[in-house]
């Protein structure tokens, strides 16, 4: 049974991914006829490829994870680089392949096969390598500094939780209001997965621990709405600390004493 879960969560993620991945390939293919791409463009797909590198290795598809990475890197080149570079054809058409090579490995996935290593170091890697050679002349020293993952990570961090997370959120408010119980408890579960995550991949173990704890208590309650709400306030509760500079204050999980505390905020 719990073999089956799994697979059933790993499959939704992988879900999940397609959708990432249509996002960056919509960014690619949204290029202007001048061959410029829009800044704000550029980092939706950053965001993108940063959200499956990190769930990809919490779910242990560390390929996908790593390949994401060396994406998500290549747009941040573009986003440093944007008045410098021209985006022409040969550009684009290896950063599409580089989103083809993760949708191909994502479909491996899904229908329970194992990816070759042999396979990628002769189709895929070169694929990967040709993209950064192509934008390695491009990276100055600053783009060094924001490419490692030292530098910038509070901001980074302050960023993630007032897009991506805040997002979450709001549509977890909406779950709430207007969804099943089942559904509920379903879509809160993912969403308690997909944070815990984001969380996992900045390092936040107070915030992964508390993603956890609301999944231990989405699977064993009856009144997943009261544990919906609270996990809604709880992860409110950390957004705000977050956003504050109290990263040391974070509640790891919602016991009695934070439900409590917590409707008493409502």
């Amino acid at each position: 049974m719990l073999r089956d879960k799994e697979l059933q969560t790993q499959l939704q993620f992988l879900e999940e991914v397609t959708n990432c991945l249509n996002t960056l390939e919509t960014v690619l293919l949204e290029v202007k006829f001048n061959r410029e791409i829009a800044l704000s463009k550029i980092n939706a797909g950053v965001r993108s490829a940063h959200s499956i590198k990190g769930s990809a290795g919490m779910m242990g598809f560390q390929t996908l994870s790593v390949l994401a990475h060396r994406l998500e890197d290549s747009f941040k080149v573009l986003t440093i680089q944007k008045e410098l570079l021209e985006l022409d054809a040969d550009l684009q058409s290896l950063l599409l392949a580089g989103v083809d090579w993760l949708r191909q490995i994502v479909k491996l996935h899904s229908e329970g096969y194992t990816i070759d290593e042999q396979w990628l170091a002769t189709f895929c890697y070169p694929v990967f390598e040709e993209l950064q050679d192509r934008l390695g002349c491009l990276i100055s020293e600053d783009t060094i500094t924001i490419l490692s993952p030292e530098s910038a990570l509070q901001d980074i961090i302050r960023l993630l939780f007032k897009t991506e997370v805040e997002d979450c959120l709001q549509r977890l408010e909406s779950l709430i209001l207007n969804t099943e119980k089942s559904v509920l408890r379903h879509e809160a579960n993912l969403m308690a997965i997909e944070l815990g995550g984001l969380g996992e991949m900045l390092q936040l173990q107070a915030f992964t621990q508390l993603c956890k704890s609301i999944t231990e208590k989405l699977e064993a309650a009856e009144e997943v709405e009261e544990i919906a709400q609270s996990a809604l306030q709880a992860w409110r509760q950390s957004q705000t600390l977050i956003l504050t500079n109290q990263i040391d204050s974070l509640p790891t999980e919602i016991t009695h004493q934070l439900v409590n505390s917590l409707n008493s905020w409502v």
